[in-house]
């Protein structure tokens, strides 16, 4: 059994070493990120917060609502979520905030606060794993390799999306897998709201298996980190060295689920902050 908080680790080390050499003023924003500026909801199932640790990624957890300062808000899976709390996020993203969220929050919480824009279909999931397909120039791009798709884990019970505004809602991934067992596509979405932004996700951020269906999901995880995230020889030694394994310790699934979330968390953290500050010069 692969330990999936080492696969976190490394891949979060790994997205880092691939900021530095590749996009180093998205890791000089991702550094000075203050802990004010990222909150997190709890949840019953999900962990985002847990990828925000491992990427160093300082958050205040639970904050009131009413007087958020946070420039991204995570929202964690949860079976239901207070008329107040709703209400609030939904004003946030009114005035320039970003609020990220996963699978149960779908019906839950997005359709309530952006009414018209997606919605659970009231089918669940099996606990699955199924192939995603990024559109192109999505956040999940940059982990991408031609032939072996990345691999997103469902928890049992997870709510599939439907989109309701094809003309406001982009579809940032989806899987063939997911359209042939529930006839519902979609594995991401994100949409503007006001001066905000919203992106949602199903299943969840921490994934906690993957699957080998491939001899390339079967190779060690060097061969994720060369040829998708297009590392270095040496950014590739330092990731191994900071995260204490050898090539063998991961596969390249496991590898690959772990980075795919991480890479997103990431890049949604600096494009908030990103963004708030181009709100900011335009105020």
């Amino acid at each position: 059994m692969i330990d999936m908080q080492t696969a976190y680790k490394v891949a979060a080390t790994a997205v880092r070493q691939r900021l530095a050499e590749q996009h180093p003023d998205d890791l000089q924003i991702l550094n000075k990120i203050g802990k004010d500026e990222v909150a997190v909801y709890s949840g019953s199932f999900d962990r985002v917060e847990d990828i925000l640790h491992c990427l160093d990624v300082p958050v205040t957890m639970n904050p009131d609502a009413k007087k958020l300062e946070a420039k991204i808000i995570f929202v964690n899976c949860f079976g239901s979520y207070h008329q107040d709390l709703i209400s609030h996020l939904a004003r946030q993203v009114e005035a320039s905030k970003w609020l990220v969220s996963s699978d149960w929050a779908n019906g839950h919480l997005m359709a309530k606060a952006f009414p018209n824009k997606v919605q659970w279909t009231w089918r669940s999931t099996g606990d699955e794993v199924i192939a995603v397909e990024p559109s192109l120039n999505s956040l999940w791009s940059a982990v991408v390799v031609l032939g072996a798709e990345p691999q997103w884990w469902l928890e049992t019970s997870s709510h599939p999306i439907e989109v309701l505004n094809f003309e406001k809602v982009r579809i940032e991934a989806a899987s063939h897998e997911l359209l042939v067992r529930y006839n519902a596509p979609v594995v991401a979405v994100s949409f503007d709201g006001g001066k905000g932004h919203v992106f949602h996700v199903i299943s969840h951020f921490w994934c906690k298996r993957s699957r080998t269906p491939t001899p390339r999901h079967q190779a060690p995880c060097t061969d994720l980190l060369k040829t998708g995230m297009k590392l270095s020889d040496e950014r590739v030694e330092k990731v191994l060295h900071q995260a204490g394994i050898k090539p063998d310790t991961l596969n390249f699934a496991h590898s690959q689920s772990a980075a795919t979330s991480t890479e997103l968390v990431a890049q949604l953290c600096v494009r908030a902050v990103t963004h708030q500050k181009s709100v900011g010069l335009k105020l």
